[in-house]
């Protein structure tokens, strides 16, 4: 197995097993296309990609329901050089004011589903498009996909970028990490599933609750030791009084703290009067 360094520290790079060129379906060749704005249509689509070359068909997916359109489509083509010219020409244009993403369609998605060779990137500045996140990492390798998150127009600072191989991607995280783009500082780091990262925090809590459950059962157990010494204090100095010439009655004493008895007990014995402190000694006043 390869060993890639990122940050310093040896990772293990596993090797996914898609192919970098795809393979077509019955001699077509399926583009992906993501991103839609929901008003956009199957003629819309057409009018799009036939300026490319003859297309063989296209899909828009909807709800089975509704029939609303779920944004993301597939646009089939006869040749693969039609295919790729649209991949490399289209991909990020605007179709109805909305910029698209088209990466080649996987009839085997493990590398999608698993987020093997994905990248997070963060603290992007506002004016970085998917475009330009593509162009800043194609350097180090082949891109599957690639998309800066944007919500009303309007981006979130952060994206993904998936490679064809876990090499492509740690070479592109050991490089870009940490770089100024747009005078910020971008964070690049592998991509880690949500469902993953909850496990994860999960872990943690629990790793946590556990410590403060041991301390807490630590300073309960010092708090009864040091109890139960001062008890046998008390008892000590109660026999000693017993036999003084002076006779001091006792109360119970209502409660004991971790470090000292806030009871006092007071007797006076002719003009004198004693007092319990909370260090256990007998004063004098």
């Amino acid at each position: 197995m390869a060993v890639q360094f990122m940050f310093g520290v040896p990772v293990p790079v596993t090797t996914p097993n898609p192919k970098p060129t795809p393979e077509a379906d019955n001699g077509i060749w399926s583009l992906y296309v993501g991103d839609l704005d929901p008003k956009v249509t199957e003629a819309d689509l057409v009018d799009k990609f036939r300026l490319i070359g003859p297309i063989a068909s296209v899909r828009l997916c909807r709800d089975s329901f509704t029939g609303d359109s779920l944004r993301y489509a597939y646009v089939n083509f006869f040749t693969l050089l039609d295919a790729s010219t649209a991949l490399c020409f289209l991909n990020h244009k605007e179709l109805k004011g909305k910029p698209i993403r088209i990466m080649w369609s996987q009839r085997y998605p493990l590398t999608r589903k698993t987020g093997i060779a994905n990248l997070f990137v963060k603290n992007l500045h506002p004016s970085i498009t998917s475009a330009q996140l593509q162009s800043m990492f194609s350097k180090f390798g082949k891109i599957l996909s690639c998309k800066v998150a944007a919500e009303n127009g309007k981006t979130k600072g952060f994206g993904f970028v998936q490679y064809d191989s876990e090499q492509s991607s740690m070479t592109a995280c050991n490089a870009l990490h940490g770089t100024l783009v747009e005078g910020k500082k971008i964070y690049v780091s592998k991509f880690v599933k949500k469902s993953a990262r909850t496990v994860a925090h999960g872990d943690a809590m629990m790793a946590s609750l556990e410590g403060q459950n041991k301390n807490l059962f630590i300073a309960r157990t010092q708090q009864k030791e040091i109890a139960n010494c001062h008890i046998e204090k008390l008892k000590a100095s109660s026999l000693a009084l017993k036999n003084s010439t002076h006779p001091v009655h006792y109360s119970s004493f209502q409660s004991l703290g971790e470090d000292l008895i806030k009871q006092k007990q007071h007797r006076n014995t002719g003009n004198r009067s004693f007092v319990w402190n909370s260090s256990l000694h007998m004063l004098e006043r």
